[in-house]
């Protein structure tokens, strides 16, 4: 039977987990140091714990974990630059694992499934300017908080850079994406301009019982690159035309005006907008709640220094397309796939655990495939003491 998992040497690569053919072991991805991948990710997808729940089949629960990050997985996961892949462990074993194709199936999952929508509780809503990644992100973080969202856009559909930048993506995902997010109950204007001497300004808008505003404006100049130019200035929309944005709080010197993505210079590439969008609304949410904007947030967090690799099996990576017995093209990874691939991902930093001890049958496959010699079973099964005394119980 199974005697020990030394959590000391334990580096979380999972090796036990998938090797245990009666399910013995479970990992606890929920550990202090930041696995490599998700250091790297700007917008702190915890990237172990949703592919971990994906090696299980478990879907839905990754797809939460995912979300609680980045509200639009089925964009980034066709035009995100994979910050995370740059930095993944398993590079030091063959190739990083393929997370932007876990990400884009856990996100075309999402948009398969209509939500419920969100329960509106606080008195007052929110006006979103612009529809972009940062735009989108504020909006759906508000909406799950319980608040009546309008997101205001002067082109004649939202989208922002996603459609001017991303045309393939137009007429397919991206509409997706704005349906699901209306599903929840947030409201798209489009073709209406705010700001001083445009079509409505920021005090009509108070006047109807705004509470609070998100400058997410978008990017400036050729709109057709998907290179995103920084945003020169806001000023014709906030009403004392200054733009200056207090670090990590992302308000303006208008106390219920806030920004993120270009509009604060932010939108380095389409994971950093939705970033920015997601800790505006958070900020949004504290301002009208009247809580210190800044208390608790930006915690140093502590990263994995030694991710596992020694002694890891070489797998060769997935692609989207490289099954030739599928046509090729936007569908991404089917469920086999996506099993296939979420297997080789290290788990880096976790910490295996037996969940289910009394199924071992000492067959020492999870101490012959650990790396780090974490696992220990016990050679003398036999000669442990019977869990029935049978002698005194009369049993011949």
């Amino acid at each position: 039977m199974l005697q020990e998992i030394d959590r000391e040497k334990c580096t979380g690569c999972g090796s036990c987990f998938k090797s245990c053919g009666l399910d013995v072991f479970r990992l606890d991805t929920n550990q202090p140091s930041v696995a490599p991948c998700q250091w790297a990710c700007p917008t702190g997808v915890d990237i172990r714990g949703y592919v971990y729940l994906l090696q299980q089949g478990k879907i839905r629960d990754a797809a939460e974990i995912l979300m609680a990050a980045n509200p639009l997985p089925a964009l980034t996961g066709r035009t995100c630059h994979r910050f995370c892949e740059g930095k993944c462990a398993r590079t030091k074993v063959d190739d990083a694992v393929n997370i932007n194709a876990l990400e884009q199936y856990v996100g075309d999952w999402v948009l398969g499934r209509s939500p419920e929508p969100s329960f509106i509780r606080h008195i007052g809503k929110i006006g979103v300017i612009g529809s972009g990644a940062a735009g989108m992100s504020c909006a759906y973080y508000l909406n799950r908080k319980g608040y009546a969202v309008t997101v205001f856009e002067s082109e004649e559909q939202p989208g922002g850079l996603f459609r001017t930048a991303y045309p393939e993506l137009a007429s397919g995902v991206l509409d997706s994406q704005i349906d699901y997010l209306g599903k929840l109950g947030i409201v798209f204007e489009c073709g209406v301009t705010v700001g001083d001497g445009r079509e409505v300004t920021l005090e009509q808008l108070r006047e109807k019982d705004y509470k609070a505003f998100l400058l997410a404006v978008g990017a400036a100049g050729d709109k057709t690159k998907r290179a995103v130019p920084p945003f020169s200035s806001v000023a014709s929309i906030t009403e004392d035309s200054l733009i200056s944005v207090s670090p990590g709080a992302y308000v303006t010197s208008s106390k219920d005006v806030f920004a993120a993505g270009n509009a604060t210079g932010g939108g380095n590439s389409v994971a950093h907008a939705i970033a920015g969008g997601r800790e505006a609304a958070e900020s949004i949410d504290r301002h009208i709640n009247g809580w210190h904007l800044l208390e608790g947030r930006g915690d140093a967090k502590i990263r994995l220094e030694n991710p596992p690799g020694a002694g890891i099996k070489s797998v060769p990576r997935l692609n989207r397309s490289s099954l030739t017995w599928r046509e090729k093209g936007d569908q991404g990874f089917v469920f086999e796939e996506m099993l296939e691939e979420s297997q080789r991902c290290m788990t880096c930093g976790s910490k295996a655990f037996a969940a289910f001890r009394d199924d071992c049958m000492n067959c020492y496959t999870c101490e012959m495939t650990c790396p780090e010699g974490a696992v220990v079973v016990h050679p003398f099964k036999e000669n442990l003491p019977r869990t029935i005394p049978y002698e005194t119980e009369g049993v011949r």
